[in-house]
């Protein structure tokens, strides 16, 4: 772009813009030596006394002056410009508010939400609403009153952390019994332990989580079915608890298929141990069983099936919250949005009015500024064409006064643009029309967002509490 502007500069054939365009004289008198040369010129005898046409020096100071009128006038366009593209900005942003006021309502926003909300609301609560009443129906057949007891997510974190706990302690603890007996040593011991201690904790925790609980059911058939898993939980455990003790005495007897020959021994006599260690690891074996069934009874309600209903209530009840909450939330941001718009577009109203007025200020402030700066060119033109005469005038010898002296060159023409205000005013009688309305039901405006804020809420609400 500069290139260009270069280029067009140099192949122009106006005028180049003077270096100078101070309007001071004594500065232009300086700069055009205009002292010496009239000295100069008197010492030589000129200009004759028939001469009818200026110097050259005074024709320069001629051009310097015209080229500075013209350089004001289009300092003049220029800021002009400038001044009405700030008038347009403001304009446009009255345009977009007046747009805005029109198309951004809340009414028409909060519909909207409440239309493509309203049905995933009205199906998460009917959701939630027929899983509380079977739960209720749940709860009256099985004449339940109280509250479902089940863990946190901390705490069935915990209860398994105890069933693994209960596996390895009691892996370890009997690993040194069965060690004595093979050949494999300490390692061997525990594997041995580590697989009949998974057996007999973790077969516990499942009779525990799954079978015993159905002891307290009120159907008969449930509680007929809990009886006898507590007889087999009891069977089981001690079951185990015999298997490991046989398994260790044939160790200790150098069998050399002790599975095999614990279970025979075991069906000729049940109760046949010799060892007291081995009553000791029996009595170990019982005591984590037992624990590992009632960290199975633990895991949720005792009653069979009551806590998962609960839970299943709670996740529906929780979605809807969360939804809810949601769209709440979302209509809070657009009623606040919605008050910030009118507060601030009556803001913007009075900025965009102080601001216009400022520039019609600015506009003709500036045109009197040009009209003063052509006005001093002239009086310019005036003092150094006399100061050049008067000084040529004195050095002369000849006493001769050339007779073009007594009348001055005139500079060129300048013409301003008429200033007309007629867009701005009506630009500027628009706002303050529009600051009036504003004023006047700014409040009403106000109000009327809270009342639809407060109807849509009311909606959210009936489809919560009923």
């Amino acid at each position: 772009m500069r290139v260009m502007a270069w280029f067009r500069r140099l192949f122009s054939k106006q005028a180049a813009r003077p270096e100078n365009l101070s309007l001071e004289i004594d500065s232009i008198v300086e700069k055009f030596q205009i002292v010496k040369e009239a000295k100069r010129l008197a010492a030589l005898g000129l200009p004759s006394f028939h001469e009818k046409k200026p110097t050259q020096k005074e024709t320069e100071v001629v051009e310097h002056l015209n080229l500075m009128r013209e350089e004001i006038q289009r300092d003049h366009a220029r800021q002009s410009e400038e001044i009405q593209s700030k008038v347009v900005g403001i304009e446009l942003t009255y345009k977009a508010l007046q747009s805005d006021a029109l198309n951004a309502e809340f009414e028409r926003q909060t519909r909207k939400l409440m239309d493509e909300q309203g049905d995933w609301l009205k199906k998460l609560a009917y959701n939630a609403m027929v899983r509380f009443k079977e739960l209720e129906l749940f709860k009256k057949k099985h004449g339940l009153e109280r509250e479902a007891n089940y863990p946190s997510s901390s705490g069935l974190m915990l209860r398994y952390s105890v069933l693994v706990f209960l596996v390895g302690i009691e892996g370890v603890l009997n690993a040194n019994f069965f060690a004595e007996g093979l050949s494999s040593g300490l390692i061997g011991g525990f594997v041995y332990a580590a697989l009949l201690a998974g057996i007999n904790v973790l077969g516990c925790f499942f009779l525990g989580r799954f079978a015993v609980p159905w002891i307290v059911s009120k159907p008969v058939a449930g509680k007929l079915f809990g009886a006898v898993s507590v007889l087999f939980a009891a069977g089981f455990m001690l079951m185990v608890a015999m298997s490991i003790g046989h398994i260790r005495e044939q160790l200790m007897a150098g069998a050399t298929n002790p599975t095999q020959q614990a279970w025979e021994a075991m069906q000729t006599h049940f109760l046949g141990l010799n060892d007291l260690v081995s009553w000791f690891l029996v009595a170990i074996s019982l005591g984590f069983a037992i624990a590992a069934l009632f960290d199975g009874l633990s895991i949720d309600d005792i009653y069979p099936g009551y806590g998962a209903m609960v839970r299943r209530c709670h996740l529906t009840r929780d979605e809807f919250d969360a939804e809810f909450d949601e769209v709440k939330e979302e209509l809070e941001e657009l009623k606040q949005e919605k008050l910030d718009r009118i507060n601030q577009g009556f803001k913007t109203l009075h900025d965009l009015s102080a601001g216009l007025k400022k520039l019609l200020l600015e506009k003709e402030a500036l045109l009197r500024e040009c009209a003063d700066k052509l006005s001093q060119t002239e009086v310019v033109l005036y003092a150094v064409i006399r100061k050049f005469r008067i000084e040529n005038e004195i050095a002369r010898e000849d006493g001769l006064r050339p007779s073009y002296f007594d009348s001055l060159p005139s500079l060129s023409s300048v013409s301003l643009p008429r200033v007309d205000h007629a867009k701005e005013n009506a630009l500027l009688e628009a706002l303050e029309q529009d600051i009036k309305t504003y004023e006047s039901n700014v409040n009403a405006q106000r109000e009327k967002v809270y009342a639809l804020y407060e109807q849509s809420i009311s909606r959210l609400n009936h489809l919560k509490y009923h």
